[in-house]
This record gives C-alpha cells, sequence and structure tokens, in this order.
C-alpha cells in the first residue's frame, strides 16, 4: 500500500515538473498573468488607449450592456508576428479578395498565389492589425464579436427568424436542444453555421457525397475542412463526419456544437473574437483558431447583431469580453487602402537551401528543436551581430511556434559562400531580395555577380543598386565588381 503511494506522489511529482518544463521551452506559453476585470473605470488609458472612451460611448447608448476586460499580458507586436505566419504553405490569416479587399489588403509575401478554392489570398499585416485591433470594432455594428457565448437557454423564436430562408430552416429546435445541453448560445451556432455554408448550404451540407464518395454524410461546421485545393478540402471535410458518424443534419448539427463546446468555448475562447484569433492563455496561444477568414469573427458578430434586431433585443443585456494588449498604437490601426501596397514591418526571411537545415536550440547547439525547409518562410526574431563557430546563428520563429537558432549563411571554412536566410521584400509579387553582391538572386556571391556587375558598368544589362551597389556609393560599376571578386574568394569578409 506504501509502494503504490509512493508510486502515485512520484508519478504527479514528475507530470508537475513535465508541465512546468512544456511551459518554458514553448514559446506560446511565455505571457504574463492573464486576468479578466469588470472594472471600466480602472482601465489605464495611457497603456490601452481609446479603450475605455469607446466602451463608455457604448454603455450610455445601450445601459443594459455589460462589459469586461481580458487583459492579455501580450506584447501587441508580438501578436502581430504570430498572426502573421504560414507563408506559401497555409496561412493564419486569409482574405476573399474582391474589389473591397485588395491592394494593402495582400500579404507582400504571398502576393496573388491563390489559397483555399482559389479565391482567397494572404491576409497583410496592415489587415491583420486592423482586424485585431478591438478598438475598431467598439461600436454598435461590430461589437457583437466580443459577445460571451456561454450561455444556458435561448429564444427558439430568434433561432427561427435568424434561419428562416436558409437551407437550415426547420432545424431551429434541434440547434436549441443541442446548444443549451452544451451551454453554448444558440444564435451564435446559427450565425456560424450560415458563415460556414451560405444560405444554401455548400455540398458539405447536403448529404450528396462528392465524386461518388462519402455519400449520407454532413459536416456543417465544415470541421477539418482544409487542404490545398477544393477537392481536398471537401474530401476532407466529409471524411471527418464520416468517421464523426455524421450521417444527418440533426447528428451533424449536435456534434458540431459539441466540438465548439468542448474545444473552444468552455476553453477559454468563449466569443468570435477569441475563436480567429488565439491569445486567450487556456488553450494555448495562436494554434486552436476554428477559421483562416480574417473577417469571420466581425462578419459573424453581425449575423448575432441582426438576430436581436429582428426581435428588439440589441437594447437588451449583453455581455462583452474585450482583449487589449501592452504596447498597443497610441491610436487605432487604420484601415489598409484598396489601392496601395503592403509592406512587412517584420523581419521575414525565406529559407534558401536544397533541402532542409537544423533548427537548434541554442548558437551552434547539440539538439535538434526542428526543421527548416526549402523556400519556407519564418519570422526572424533575433538577428546575430557576431559569429559563434565560424556562422551567425539567427533565432527565428516557425508557423506552428517553433522557435530556435539556424545559421544565416555558409561556415568561414567553406569554400563557395551561400546565404540560407533570405530577407524578404516589401513588395505585392512573392519575390525576395538578396544581400548585396548577389546581383543573380541565387544566394550565392561568386564571380557570377562580379560578372555581371561589370557588364552592367558597361551598359550590357541593368543590375539593381541594392543589390550591385556594395560600396554605397550609388553607383554600379567595376569598383563593386572588384569588391565582390575579393568577398567571393575570401580576401574580403564584408563590405
Amino acid at each position: 500500500m506504501q509502494k503504490a503511494i509512493k508510486f502515485t506522489s512520484i508519478v504527479l511529482i514528475l507530470t508537475m515538473l513535465l508541465s512546468v518544463l512544456i511551459s518554458i521551452i514553448n514559446p506560446n506559453q511565455i505571457y504574463a498573468a492573464q486576468t479578466v476585470s469588470s472594472d471600466i473605470n480602472s482601465i489605464n488609458d495611457s497603456k490601452y488607449p481609446g479603450i475605455k472612451d469607446r466602451i463608455n460611448l457604448l454603455k450610455r447608448a445601450y445601459p443594459n450592456w455589460q462589459f469586461k476586460i481580458l487583459y492579455t499580458g501580450l506584447d501587441w507586436n508580438d501578436v502581430i508576428n504570430n498572426e502573421y505566419v504560414g507563408h506559401g504553405t497555409s496561412p493564419k490569416n486569409l482574405v476573399n479578395k474582391s474589389s473591397n479587399y485588395q491592394g494593402a489588403w495582400i500579404c507582400a509575401i504571398c502576393g496573388d498565389r491563390p489559397y483555399d478554392n482559389g479565391s482567397w489570398r494572404c491576409a497583410s499585416q496592415e489587415a491583420i492589425k486592423y482586424m485585431m485591433d478591438p478598438r475598431n470594432s467598439l461600436n454598435a455594428s461590430d461589437i457583437f464579436q466580443f459577445e460571451e457565448l456561454k450561455s444556458s437557454g435561448s429564444d427558439v423564436n430568434i433561432v427561427r427568424n435568424m434561419i428562416n430562408g436558409t437551407f437550415l430552416a426547420g432545424h431551429e429546435q434541434e440547434i436549441i436542444n443541442s446548444a443549451n445541453r452544451n451551454q453554448i448560445n444558440a444564435y451564435f451556432i446559427a450565425a456560424r453555421i450560415i458563415q460556414e455554408q451560405g444560405k444554401d448550404g455548400t455540398v458539405l451540407a447536403k448529404g450528396s457525397g462528392y465524386n461518388g464518395q462519402y455519400v449520407g454524410y454532413y459536416n456543417l461546421f465544415n470541421i477539418s475542412a482544409t487542404g490545398e485545393d477544393k477537392n481536398q478540402i471537401i474530401l476532407n471535410g466529409l471524411a471527418r463526419a464520416q468517421k464523426e458518424g455524421w450521417n444527418s443534419i440533426e447528428k451533424s448539427i449536435d456534434g458540431g456544437i459539441s466540438f465548439l463546446a468542448n474545444n473552444y468555448v468552455s476553453k477559454g475562447q468563449y466569443n468570435l473574437y477569441l475563436q480567429k484569433f488565439d491569445v486567450e492563455a487556456t488553450n494555448g496561444l495562436y494554434q486552436n483558431q476554428y477559421m483562416q477568414n480574417i473577417m469571420a469573427a466581425e462578419s459573424e458578430g453581425v449575423s448575432l447583431r441582426k438576430a436581436y434586431e429582428n426581435v428588439n433585443a440589441i437594447a437588451s443585456s449583453h455581455t462583452f469580453v474585450i482583449p487589449v494588449y501592452e504596447n498597443m498604437p497610441s491610436s487605432a490601426c487604420a484601415r489598409p487602402s484598396t489601392t496601395g501596397t503592403s509592406t512587412i514591418s517584420t523581419d521575414m526571411v525565406k529559407v534558401n537551401v536544397n533541402s532542409s537545415i537544423r533548427l537548434r536550440n541554442n548558437p551552434n547547439g547539440g539538439s535538434t528543436v526542428g526543421w527548416l525547409y526549402k523556400d519556407e518562410v519564418v519570422t526572424r526574431t533575433e538577428k546575430a551581430t557576431s559569429k559563434v563557430a565560424g556562422t551567425y546563428w539567427d533565432k527565428v520563429r516557425k508557423a506552428d511556434g517553433t522557435e530556435g537558432y539556424v545559421a544565416r549563411e555558409t561556415y568561414d571554412y567553406e569554400p563557395e559562400y551561400k546565404l540560407y536566410l533570405v530577407p524578404v521584400s516589401e513588395n505585392n509579387n512573392g519575390a525576395t531580395s538578396y544581400a548585396k553582391g548577389d546581383v543573380n538572386g541565387d544566394g550565392r556571391i561568386n564571380a557570377d555577380d562580379a560578372l555581371q556587375i561589370l557588364k552592367a558598368s558597361v551598359g550590357m544589362l541593368t543590375v539593381g543598386t541594392s543589390t550591385g551597389d556594395v560600396n554605397s556609393d550609388g553607383r554600379v560599376n567595376a569598383d563593386d565588381a572588384l569588391l565582390v571578386l575579393k568577398y567571393s574568394v575570401g580576401i574580403i569578409k564584408q563590405f
């Protein structure tokens, strides 16, 4: 008996130590303690400018509304950097390109590269900042993305009005019953399904299968419906429906609501904003985001507001939870221009290797914490200023949050130079800008580059000053070619 108790105690202690260790090594868990407060008057205007004023305006217009502040403890710039990832693979934030969402709404790294069904583009940093800044949504139109979704009862008549004229008509009671069982706001559920499926429902809501597969299965919430193209997205969604046994609309409604309640609402992501932007620490950070559509929280919130308007319930009691961040900009972030181009304020680099390169625990560290792959775009969080073991070791963060150190370039002893981390340019076509001297953009600085600069100096071709003017005198000429040649053979170590 004593041995069993001792063993149990040891297991418990080891579990606690493991939990602490994970929190130390997981970069997504490094944050100040998060708190929620109902004391609006105590909001620090100098730290969170404009928040209190906007809330007070709403309270004067709607006295029954209640507000809470989620003090995330997260640095604003760190949050944006963690959301601006996944370029070339699966960006965290997508925008449906249209006349209203183009120009500076589109990511400067991915440019016009299509995602999802082809109409989606990677969202720019400006777009992420605008949509994440809570001050831009503290108005009567957009506020409902912050409404607390925990609920023990909803009115079936409101749900009926919400889904009238859609493929969901007639299923209001199933929504109400399941929402009540899971203690979740049924109006949010109706808005979410319509957001995912549209008024008429996609193939995932029809039970007709796809290309002869998965006939009789439904996935109204698009759970696991992800992939590189339309076929893969639909098949993955239907495969999940089959796995869960969702062979009716009713079962899909109940299963989807349980999924949302168990994986989001009950784990701290209790409003639309927090489901889109995972900045509530209970369920980790940045990784548990329900949708890529950057407009989803706002548009679903608008659907909620319209539902309340239809039954004259806007002025009723509603509770909103507003997240705030450390080092927020002094004023609300501006809406991106539809005619301009986006920029990159973060140090983003593209991985310039043949296949992969190790991500290490420390500069020249012995432990591998991950891998970077050819053409992967990552965030550089620290740029080394001195060499360790013959090269610079920069700290980078992958799209999945993994952080580590990687060699920026070849070692001193290697005969031919190559830059492994190539800075991404600030343009809208997905191109990259290379280091000075690398005029042909192959990531190497050698005699080929010197020859091109020499040809440019006599008018045989054109070379950009950003790479060709290595001595920074404003001209591309033979002096630059000589410097590149000396660098390529090791006579000089830098320009």
